[in-house]
Formats: C-alpha cells, structure tokens, sequence
C-alpha cells in the first residue's frame, strides 16, 4: 500500500480578454477500491465551483467566470491511498464498452492487424490483453508532441506513432474487437509532466488497469481521474466562453509516492 500526493495545474493564458466563460473539470480523483481519497482540493481563482458527478460516475467540478479575463488556472491537489491491487469490482460491464466509438472506430488495417495477435478462444480476458499489448508495442513508437487530442486510435495507427492516449485508444479498439470490454482511464503517475492515459478492462467481475505505454498490467501507483469510452468522455478541462483569442497552456504536475501517511498539516 502506497501513500501518493499530487499538485496539478492548469493555466491558459488569451492574447485578449474573454467572457462569460463556462467550464467543466475532471482533475480530482474520488473513491474506488484502488483508492482511497484522503485529502482534496480544487480551485479557480475568479470562480465558485460546484461539484457534482458525469453519466460515468467521474467527479467533476463546474463553474462559470462571466466578468472578463486574460488567464484561467486550475489548481488542484491532494493525497491518495493506493491499494495494492487495482481491481475495481463490478457485476457487469455496461455494453457500451464493447462497441466501437468516436477515437477507437476500427478501419481495414486494424482489423487485418488484429488477426496476427494470435488470440485462441479459449484465451482468458488477461491473455487476450497482453497479446493486444503486443501488438500495440510492434506497430507504434512512442513520440512525444505526434499527435494531437483528436488523433483516432486508426490515424495514429497509420502513422505508427502517438502518445498514451494513442496507444490507449488502440488497446482499447482490439481489445473491443476480441470481445472483451475496455474503457479509456486518465489520471496521474508519477515520473510524469501532465496527465496519463492507460484502459481499464473486464475480468471476472471487475476491472483491472493496462498501461501500454509501458507495456504492463498495474498493481498500483496510478492515481485515476476519470474514466469513459474514449478521450472524448475524460477530458480535464472543457468549457465555451464569449470572445476570439489565441491560447497558451501551461501544465505542471507534481507525484510523489510514499509508504506513509503525509497527513493533514504535512503537506498541500
């Protein structure tokens, strides 16, 4: 059992003031078997937030910032437990994670890909996914800045190349043509700058964690944020506001993993 704190975020600096700005936020974690929140907080100076929860059952704040303004940032931080296992118990997988979506739509190649995987039917949910994984890691080179958040699972595909969230969405594309049930997770790890995604898939009545990126089944030292078909239902940030302005966003994350409890008046 670990003990990780974490200090994320998010500042989005316009060329010209904007207004009446509406946002979404999925950037705390909340309780699962695999965690448990001992402290959080979320903050947006020149904002209230109010918390509440997704069709996914993900924590979300939301607010709205209607007086003009040049900069937006999200701070946030807090400490988890981590468990030693990540298994997230459940009856049954809805089967919404067993049909293609927007980024894992599968095109010609994919599915002609997915034939040399070896898969028997007899192979267990487990070992479907570490074949799958192999595959993943034969036809993609990770590379920094290669894609963008609206790569699809088959774009980055045929450029065999991407980051996490490419490789998660292609997991999740074969992992969903074999038969078994993925969803996309996002959340923080340590060792990295921003936000890591990896795929949650069924087995025996609960979900387990894939990260193949690194190519491995987790155990723990992943804190989750959210989770949904894709990308698309798991962004951090989201929002609409009044006004044309050029962006520039700036991240910054902060994991720390211990064996200990940090405590109260200890830490963020």
């Amino acid at each position: 059992m670990k003990y990780a704190t974490y200090n994320y975020s998010i500042r989005v600096d316009f060329l010209r003031p904007v207004h009446s700005h509406f946002f979404l936020l999925r950037c705390t974690p909340s309780h699962n078997a695999a965690q448990h929140v001992v402290r959080e907080k979320c903050r947006v100076d020149g904002a209230r937030l109010t918390r509440g929860k997704d069709s996914f059952g993900n924590l979300v704040h939301s607010g709205a910032w209607v007086t003009a303004h040049d900069s937006f940032e999200v701070q946030t931080s807090g400490e988890v437990q981590l468990m030693n296992e990540y298994r997230l118990p459940d009856a049954a997988p809805n089967r919404l994670y067993l049909y293609p979506s927007a980024y894992t739509q599968p095109d010609k190649k994919m599915t002609q890909l997915l034939k040399t995987a070896a898969i028997e039917k007899a192979d267990a949910p487990t070992v479907v996914v570490e074949k799958l994984c192999a595959l993943v890691r034969r036809e993609m080179d990770y590379a920094a800045n290669s894609t963008t958040n609206a790569t699809t699972a088959a774009a980055a595909l045929a450029e065999g190349r991407g980051v996490c969230q490419d490789f998660a969405h292609l997991l999740i594309a074969w992992a969903r043509l074999a038969g078994v049930p993925a969803r996309y997770a996002v959340g923080f790890i340590e060792g990295e700058g921003n936000t890591h995604a990896w795929v949650e898939f069924y087995d025996a009545n609960g979900w387990r964690g894939v990260d193949p990126t690194h190519n491995r089944f987790i155990d723990t030292g992943y804190i989750k944020l959210a989770h949904g078909r894709d990308y698309e239902d798991c962004s951090i940030e989201r929002g609409v506001f009044a006004g044309a302005a050029e962006q520039k966003l700036t991240v910054n994350l902060s994991v720390g993993m211990r064996d200990y409890f940090l405590g109260w008046g200890n830490g963020n």
